[in-house]
This record gives C-alpha cells, structure tokens and sequence, in this order.
C-alpha cells in the first residue's frame, strides 16, 4: 500500500486492531522506539515480526504502538495472526484500526459472573471433602452432560446427507434450503394449505403464511441476533423479561438501542406482568412524542422461560398477544425451550 503525507512518501501499512494492540501491551520502562517489520522466514507459518526503523504515527493514533510492537518483538511465541509487509529503507506507517461503535457497545455481562466462578471456585465433591459434586446452572444445555444424546434418527440422516452428491457440503441459499423451510413450516404450520374461516370469525385474524416467511439461522442465538437486527435502531426500545437471558440485552445494546425491563410475577407462575409493559410503553411513546416513529420495536418471550422455567398457559399467550397488537409491537418468541419435555 503506498500512502503519500505532506512530507513523508510511505510503501509499508501495518494494520493492528485495538483489543490486538491492548493484548500486547506490558509494563515497559525502556524508552527505546522499535518497529515491527517482516515475518520471518522459519519453518512456522505464523509470521514474527523483526525489527525495523521506527515508524512514522500519523497525529492522532495511539504513541503506545510503537511500545506495543516493541513488546511483539521481544515474545519468543510466533503463534500471532498479525500481517507485516516488508520494509525497504522507507520509514513504516502503524495505523491503529479502531474499532466500531458496534464492538464498543457489545458487552456480555454474565461472563464477569460466570467466568471467575469457573475459573476459581468451583470444585468437585471429592476436592472440597464433601463428596457432593456441584450442579452447574450457568449452562442451559441439557446435553452438555451426556444425560441427552442426540436423537438417533439425525446422525444417519447427516451422514446421508453429506455422503449425496450434490449441495449437501456446499453453499446454500442463506435463509435455508428449500427442503429445510418447507419442513419447518409444515411443523408448525401443519393446516396452513387448508386454512378457512369458522362461522363469524374475521378474515383479517387468519394470518397467511408460507415457507417463503421462514428464514434458517445458526442456532437460536443466530435466530436472535437477526430478529433484533431487522427490528432494533440507535435510541430505540426493546422491552425484556426479569429475570431473563442477558443476551437480549447484549444484542440490543450492541445496535444502540435500549433495553427496558418488565416484571415477571412470581406469584402467578412467573407470567409477564402485562400491566407493567402496558405502562412502560405508554411511557416510552408519549416521552418520545412521534407519531411517525415507533420507539418501542419489540417484545421478548421467553416461553418456557429462563431462569424460570415457567411455561405459560395459552389464555396467558393470548393476552400478550393482545397487549402487542393494541400497541402494534412485535413479539420477539424465544422458544428454544418448548420441545424439551422431562419425566
């Protein structure tokens, strides 16, 4: 890349991104000034930087580059990702990449809790003395103890599958296969090519759907991440249980928006306290004061729910789906629970 300053003529960009350089980065009392230069030709594939001349850091970029390459050199490991062009006698620009607002505004907040319970404190039963091992509840995976297998119709079925000729092991189209969408939508739209109006009901009230309205995402995480993304703007609301699954808010948060929180009712189940969303999206809409602009985007619903397990009953289903369409917020299902059943 040949980049050109007012004074200085430049062949050589270093790219290094911000987390990469906070990574490297140590308490250095030497004041020498070093640069990163070429991989070096070894029998590793990973490239490790060598010295070169000291770089020219446009105004502006962080002066603890050149520390942090300085501190790269001096690591005996070679296992580094990091992309160097060779350096003729021209000096070398560092250009610090900064990061997105997105990256800076995503924060997952359950791994502070978690993280150093699983790194510090949790022992097994015969560590401790006590011979009574510890049942993690930090992981909603029911087969993450090898007490579930998988189901013994999938693994023939995928080895079937990627044994076929043809698009199996290969691209798809990114919503889905045809297959794959039309399955899912008879599942849960067993009657959908024969649906017709029983006495008196209103033809607006029969939503018509097709496989065409279903979209294939990596996980329901995946399934998430693209709802909110379609629904969510900067200064926009979406509304989340409490208690409830912290992702919704990292997610949310990530795009800028905000996250305001309804009530769980212990004493009834843990359903949704539909009144509580009823005054919080009262409040939001008259504070915004917008006809053309919807602040609140969404609803979450997180039947069965997390950490509850509450699963709540049709007639409670149907009230929140009233409430949404009262105030024409659409409903984020998060279900990835329902078909889990224990006896």
């Amino acid at each position: 890349m040949n980049l050109t300053s007012n004074s200085t003529s430049v062949e050589d960009v270093v790219i290094m991104s911000p987390p990469l350089i906070d990574s490297r980065l140590k308490n250095d009392n030497s004041n020498d000034r070093t640069a990163s230069s070429t991989p070096a030709t070894s029998t590793s594939s990973s490239p490790r930087l060598q010295p070169s001349t000291t770089p020219h850091i446009f105004s502006g970029f962080a002066l603890q580059l050149n520390d942090a390459i300085s501190n790269v050199e001096r690591e005996e490991s070679s296992n580094d990702n990091i992309a160097a062009s060779s350096l003729s006698s021209c000096n070398s620009v560092v250009i610090a990449s900064p990061a997105s607002q997105k990256s800076l505004r995503t924060h997952n907040p359950i791994r502070a809790i978690v993280d150093p319970i699983m790194a510090h404190s949790v022992k097994c039963g015969k560590e401790r003395g006590d011979g009574k091992d510890q049942i993690s509840l930090a992981l909603g995976d029911p087969t993450a103890y090898g007490t579930i297998p998988p189901c013994p119709v999938i693994i023939p079925a995928i080895t079937e599958a990627l044994q076929a000729p043809g698009m199996a092991a290969g691209y798809v189209n990114a919503v889905g296969t045809p297959e794959a969408r039309h399955a899912i939508h008879k599942y849960h739209y067993p009657n959908a090519d024969s649906t017709s109006l029983h006495d008196g009901e209103d033809a607006s009230n029969i939503v018509i759907t097709s496989p065409d309205d279903v979209i294939v995402a990596n996980g329901a995480s995946g399934a998430l991440d693209l709802a909110l993304t379609a629904l969510l703007d900067e200064g926009s609301v979406l509304l989340v249980p409490r208690p409830g699954f912290p992702l919704y808010q990292v997610i949310a948060e990530s795009h800028g928006a905000r996250v305001v929180h309804y009530d769980l009712l212990p004493n009834q189940g843990w359903e949704c306290d539909l009144d509580h969303i009823d005054r919080i999206i009262t409040e939001e809409e008259d504070y915004a004061n917008d006809m053309n602009t919807k602040v609140v985007r969404g609803i979450v619903v997180n039947n069965p729910s997390n950490p509850t397990g509450a699963v709540y009953s049709e007639e409670h289903l149907m009230q929140i789906v009233k409430l949404a369409e009262k105030w024409n917020v659409p409903i984020i299902a998060d279900e990835i629970y329902g078909d889990l059943t224990f006896g």
